[in-house]
């Protein structure tokens, strides 16, 4: 068995809320995750360090997901000022509790997080946001002040490294959906030098993309009713996909946005063919709505009869290069993601090359191909079915690639686990 670690977890830039848990809402990757390696790791204990409601759980909820009583709480409005969070670091001094590391998931932060502490150059401390102070800042004061090594598990291209400028106990790894090494935003040097300096960080993919497969039913394939997908005559594909606000991607060719990506793919690509009924489903700002009625806002738990009915997907980053959950996420209700040219280039997914399309003309005549051949479209989506691993459902997989890269890091063995089963149904509430 695993030599016992205190870890320090948590989103930083968000409150983790379990009082109303759905994972059908999207956002629940860290709920799904925490609950499965504090079932895979039960002598290793768990703590929050940011907001969150743990303590309004009942103890049927607090058990069945983490039935081992090894997931705490050191954030509280009780030990929290608001003002500089010493209660957080205090919880730990208090209780002789020293931490191995920590694991969180990136989230959005501002440049400056903690009060009284960044200056402006006339001297006078930077204006916060209260949402950075309230969502962001207990994970950077706490982190500063313990001085605990972490890691980040960053599975939004838009945060990689944290974007802040008040932390300077930085990320040693990070966890996420591309390779690389990427420098972090300015930062200061210590507590009591200001000047700021930049960290490089080492970025490798992990399949962090996978998360919410550890959260699937057991019967995930059976509700894949191919026949119904076979006799469908509209309405064959299936986009969703948020608008984000259509900002600039980063992306160092073009300064098209998200819209522009899925107007070219599909909006005109496929006006006068048979998939000219296509819809995209998200959240978009009004004016998409009102312009274009094939982008509707709708939830991915309210489209259980278009996606029965649908074949195909397309996926497209919101960073070209990066992979996200879509392409996986599309295959486990039954749509096969055809994927755009600068997703994922460096084929870290392996799917099947037919679902790489190079131009909007080779979408269609692909899609169309699998149409007039019935037998190799049920022959490819079973294909990328059988592709997802028992090891990626009960999250050994990511559990033991993670905590080994940790343990080499730190200097400790881990002995590899064997995963768990999924307590979580992605299709239906339970007890929350």
């Amino acid at each position: 068995m695993n030599e016992k670690k205190v870890v320090l977890i948590g989103k930083i830039g968000k409150c983790i809320k379990f009082s109303n848990f759905d994972i059908n809402t999207g956002g629940d990757a860290p709920i799904i995750f925490y609950s499965s390696i504090s079932r895979m790791n039960p002598n290793w204990d768990f703590y929050f360090i940011g907001p969150n409601d743990i303590k309004k759980m009942t103890k049927e909820q607090y058990e069945y997901l983490f039935p081992n009583k090894n997931v705490f709480s050191a954030f509280s409005r009780d030990n929290n000022t608001f003002e500089l969070y010493e209660g957080i670091p205090k919880f730990f001094e208090d209780n002789n509790i020293v931490p191995d590391f920590g694991l969180f998931f990136n989230g959005m932060c501002g440049s400056s997080n903690r009060k009284n502490f960044n200056r402006k150059p006339d001297g006078t401390y930077c204006q916060i946001l209260e949402s950075f102070v309230g969502y962001a800042g207990p994970y950077i004061y706490t982190l500063d002040k313990l001085g605990t090594p972490f890691y980040l598990l960053s599975e939004d291209p838009r945060y990689i490294t944290i974007n802040a400028r008040d932390l300077y106990n930085r990320e040693r790894l990070v966890f996420s959906q591309t390779n690389g090494v990427f420098e972090t935003a300015k930062h200061a040097k210590s507590e009591t030098d200001p000047t700021t300096t930049t960290t490089k960080v080492n970025c490798i993919y992990s399949g962090i993309e996978k998360i919410f497969m550890m959260g699937l039913p057991a019967d995930w394939k059976e509700r894949i009713d191919i026949d119904r997908k076979l006799k469908s005559t509209h309405n064959k594909f299936i986009v969703l996909s948020n608008g984000h606000g259509c900002k600039k991607i980063n992306h160092p060719d073009t300064n098209a946005t998200r819209f522009d990506g899925y107007n070219e793919w599909i909006l005109k690509n496929f006006k006068d063919t048979e998939y000219a009924d296509t819809k995209i489903y998200g959240k978009w700002k009004d004016e998409y709505y009102e312009k274009y009625p094939q982008i509707e806002d709708k939830k991915l738990i309210d489209l259980q009869d278009e996606i029965a009915n649908a074949k195909y997907s397309f996926v497209y980053s919101i960073i070209p290069g990066f992979v996200t959950v879509k392409a996986w996420e599309m295959i486990t209700i039954g749509l096969l993601p055809f994927l755009h040219p600068e997703y994922d280039k460096d084929n870290l997914l392996k799917l099947p090359e037919f679902l790489y399309v190079k131009t909007p003309k080779e979408l269609v005549e692909r899609a169309r191909y699998l149409d007039e051949h019935p037998d190799e479209y049920v022959a490819l989506l079973n294909e990328c079915v059988n592709r997802i691993r028992p090891s990626w459902l009960n999250g050994a997989a990511l559990n033991n690639f993670i905590f080994g890269k940790i343990g080499e890091d730190l200097g400790f063995t881990y002995e590899k686990q064997q995963g768990v089963d999924s307590i979580l149904d992605r299709f239906k509430k339970t007890i929350f």
